[in-house]
């Protein structure tokens, strides 16, 4: 192995653990957890959808195009690895709902650890004649120890030691300090790569992928706006940290590597755009049924018990005006 794979090797693992680890330390457990069972059905289409149809459309057109094996790869690779790891962030940037977009992504990656080793290498088998199938426990363990583990590993520390809250952000910049390094050596000593794959449709598929998401999407939530946005981000950008681990260890070939770049690449900067257009705008608020409330009560009007805060007393009135002890 040449220095140059060995730092993009090493770049991209450092990003993959770090992120996770980052992850698991910043995840409220519980929250998302309840947040998962009052809206499982709306997990179960983004599910349907990122494992299902957008992997079909994607898997269906590199079946039908002509277009070089190892490109065919890549292909299999975004289909099927789902969970950006910057889906909660984008989803905040476009004023969406978080809590949402957190517990789509950690359902998605989930999914992508068991997806991925069941289904990568009998697709890229049926695509590519001349690529032998893996074995399933090749694919996973590199997925359980460089993505779940650490996930679980933060999450243990986030219970365990509550102080060391927001301890997660060095890691996540360190993290994102790699994922740049892995990019920028890999484009440098593959540029004749990304160049040869001007013509073989895969900057089309670029676009192509993300606006498909965004489209999908938009279909799995109609009535919350916050939700849908949480939606159409983490169901249009795929996983660059399965996609990075499986290159790494399983399909190592560079054309299907810049096949994945470059879908990622030009998916996030979409991505990236859309959400800063959309939080130009005002924040999406929840409607509600009920009459709305007075901000401001009359000078001479006693507050009710139903107006104070939750545990206050009229005793705390008697204290503010004088008349307590």
């Amino acid at each position: 192995m040449s220095t140059t794979q060995i730092m993009i090797t090493a770049f991209g693992l450092l990003f993959v653990i770090g992120n996770s680890l980052g992850l698991g330390m910043n995840l409220p457990i519980g929250q998302m957890l309840a947040e998962f069972f009052r809206h499982w059905q709306f997990a179960a289409r983004v599910l349907l959808i990122n494992f299902v149809i957008l992997p079909g459309l994607i898997i269906g057109f590199a079946a039908l195009v002509h277009i070089p094996a190892d490109i065919k790869i890549g292909y299999c690779i975004v289909a099927l690895a789902a969970g950006a790891p910057f889906a909660p962030m984008l989803t905040r940037l476009a004023k969406g709902d978080v809590a949402a977009s957190t517990t789509l992504f950690v359902v998605l990656i989930v999914g992508t650890i068991i997806v991925v080793p069941l289904a990568l290498s009998p697709t890229v088998s049926a695509l590519v004649t001349t690529i032998p199938r893996i074995p399933i426990w090749s694919v996973a363990w590199p997925l359980l120890v460089s993505v779940l583990l650490p996930v679980a590993i933060g999450c243990v520390l986030r219970l365990r030691y509550p102080a060391a809250a927001g301890g997660e952000r060095p890691i996540q910049l360190i993290s994102l300090t790699c994922l740049l390094l892995y990019a920028n050596v890999f484009i440098v000593s593959n540029w004749h790569s990304f160049v040869s794959a001007w013509g073989s449709g895969t900057y089309g598929a670029a676009v192509a992928v993300p606006i498909l998401g965004i489209v999908l999407g938009s279909l799995i939530s109609r009535k919350s706006v916050g939700a849908r946005r949480a939606s159409v981000i983490t169901t249009a950008q795929r996983s660059i940290s399965g996609a990075i681990v499986v290159t790494i260890f399983n399909y190592p070939q560079p054309l299907a590597n810049v096949a994945v770049t470059i879908i990622n690449t030009i998916g996030i900067t979409i991505l990236v755009v859309l959400s800063l257009e959309w939080g130009r705008g005002s924040a999406p608020t929840t409607p509600h049924t009920g009459p709305p409330r007075s901000t401001t009560a009359p000078a001479t009007a006693e507050p009710k018990p139903t107006d104070l805060p939750l545990g206050r007393s009229d005793a705390t009135e008697e204290v503010r005006s004088g008349d307590g002890p």
